[in-house]
């Protein structure tokens, strides 16, 4: 039976790392090592952690200059045939997620793929990122969802993350893949619900965007890719601002008029804003599911 090694770095998840060890623990597939590398939390993180002993196989705290220093430092204790990397805030979408992915898993399959869905913290409604990507695509900027990534252990190992980097490293570790001729097993069978307040979500124009653009320029110099790889990139960045731009006044608008009205309420209370959140998870903060 393979062997799947899950890795979670945490710093002051308290209030959702329970869920997504829940998510864990409670999971059909027998052959799983769980790793937790905590940058030194300051709450009550690591009460958690203990909380979870039982299910997890190592784990550290100590201070950490972030999420891929922490990522490297967990690889050191990988005895896995395969590796998930799963954020303190998100958790699986069932208790057979991994036992289904086991079964895709073969010699031949170095990347496995699945989608994901982004669950809104405020509004708790969802929807499904795709994670069907052509090589194209990935040479211009765009990234398979990562919670959603499962890898052969040697290939994680073979190109580490880049720690200069504080956005994009997963996109720079599967960049240096499939430059190397690499391939993904792409399936529709998604694995992780995902939280947006996550650190690889953000809104056009805030911090997020100017450092993973600005890293993203930095990635097609250093790999000398072609140069229509950099013009696609930045004119789909300049279409998704503009996009953004038009979207966000005609919101702001649209709730003024509401406001005045005094139907805004109203429609929030029909729930227009997606599919609602909805799972049989035993703990849940999306369903008011809690430990009690």
């Amino acid at each position: 039976m393979l062997k799947l090694t899950i890795i979670i770095s945490t710093y002051n998840a308290g209030k959702t790392l329970k869920q997504t060890l829940d998510s864990i623990k409670y999971q059909t597939y027998s052959n799983i090592e769980l790793i937790v590398v905590d940058g030194k939390s300051t709450d009550n993180t690591v009460n958690v952690i203990n909380e979870y002993s039982d299910i997890i196989t190592k784990w550290i705290s100590e201070p950490d200059t972030g999420i891929y220093n922490a990522w490297n430092k967990a690889l050191n204790f990988v005895t896995g045939d395969y590796i998930a990397f799963i954020g303190a805030d998100d958790c699986y979408c069932n208790y057979d997620v991994i036992k289904n992915i086991a079964s895709y898993l073969d010699d031949d399959t170095n990347i496995l793929s699945t989608p994901i869905f982004v669950v809104d913290e405020k509004n708790k409604t969802q929807f499904l990122m795709n994670n069907h990507i052509s090589k194209d695509e990935l040479l211009s900027g765009s990234m398979i969802p990562h919670p959603g990534m499962f890898v052969k252990a040697d290939i994680i190992k073979k190109y580490g993350f880049n720690e200069k980097n504080r956005i994009i490293s997963d996109y720079e570790f599967l960049l240096q893949y499939i430059l190397d001729a690499g391939k993904i097993k792409f399936i529709d069978e998604p694995s992780v619900y995902f939280s947006n307040y996550g650190i690889s979500s953000g809104s056009f124009g805030d911090e997020y965007w100017k450092i993973s653009t600005n890293e993203h320029i930095l990635l097609f110099d250093k790999y000398s890719l072609d140069k229509k790889y950099l013009f696609k990139f930045m004119d789909e960045r300049l279409l998704l601002r503009q996009s953004c731009s038009i979207s966000f006044h005609i919101k702001s608008i649209i709730k003024i008029v509401l406001n005045e009205l005094n139907l805004l309420k109203f429609i929030k209370k029909l729930k227009l804003n997606g599919n609602k959140h909805k799972c049989n998870l035993k703990i849940c903060r999306w369903c008011n599911k809690y430990d009690n």
